[in-house]
């Protein structure tokens, strides 16, 4: 995330490829509502941490949903402390105002890592994929109105991930083998797997034949490069989830007693 945020905030190519992003937002491309944006606020986010910690208890896992709770409202103080600091020196012709990192890129993924957390391993497939539709949404719909740019939306992948690795790593186990958490059937975790790699490489080879056709032939076409920052701000929220996916898969439930005492007779 740092080296993100030095390459495309603080050099002048970097705020030219940016820059020149934004000014392929065109009126015409714009969603005809903001409803995706508008439901991330303070009051969704401490409605979302309340139903963590319910689902948590019920469930008997309270430390799970306090480690769900931490990533959610860590990475939203984590993005708003850092938009408030980082700086975006005028040394391109730019006048744009600092927008790094997304905080609502931040608050989506935050928020799947977090359900994910304190949701059921059966549920799981399904929950991911859900999730990472609604990031992509809110990263592309950011890029298109022309909030923030692709390095913004890198830097909320980074904030996210940073969070959850902590967490994850110091914090209560998620999988116990205990009350529907088994892996169960394998069939729906290869096919979210295959759905997240291929997505995320699609729309790394689309952004990139964009970008290539944006600075061909010495002028910038800028709504080739909005869709280079579109496709990319896509493929960084699907590569994370991805990463994020697969390390869950690895972390296979540890078999209750009962199950490992063979069956009598």
């Amino acid at each position: 995330m740092p080296l993100v945020y030095a390459a495309a905030v603080l050099t002048p190519v970097g705020q030219r490829v940016e820059d020149a992003a934004l000014g392929g937002v065109r009126e015409s491309d714009l969603f005809s509502s903001d409803t995706a944006l508008n439901v991330i606020s303070v009051p969704v986010i401490l409605l979302l941490v309340v139903v963590i910690a319910a689902v948590a208890f019920a469930r008997r896992r309270l430390a799970v949903g306090l480690g769900a709770g931490v990533v959610v409202l860590a990475s939203a103080a984590t993005s708003t402390l850092l938009k408030r600091i980082a700086e975006r020196p005028e040394i391109a012709q730019s006048t744009t105002p600092n927008s790094f990192p997304s905080g609502h890129a931040t608050i989506a993924l935050a928020a799947l890592f977090a359900v994910l957390m304190v949701t059921p391993r059966r549920f799981r497939p399904i929950v991911t994929l859900i999730g990472a539709a609604y990031a992509v949404f809110v990263a592309n719909q950011t890029v298109v109105y022309g909030w923030h740019r692709v390095s913004d939306i890198v830097g909320a992948c980074g904030i996210a991930l940073c969070w959850l690795g902590l967490v994850r790593a110091v914090g209560p186990r998620v999988d116990r083998g205990e009350r529907g958490d088994r892996d169960g059937r394998r069939g729906p975790r290869h096919v979210v797997s295959g759905v997240l790699l291929v997505a995320t490489g699609v729309t790394f080879l689309v952004g990139l034949a964009a970008l290539v056709y944006g600075v061909a032939g010495g002028q910038h076409d800028h709504a080739a490069i909005l869709v280079a920052g579109r496709m990319a701000s896509s493929a960084s929220v699907l590569a994370v989830v991805t990463i994020v996916w697969i390390a869950d898969g690895m972390h296979h439930a540890a078999r209750t007693d009962t199950e490992a005492i063979p069956a009598a007779g």
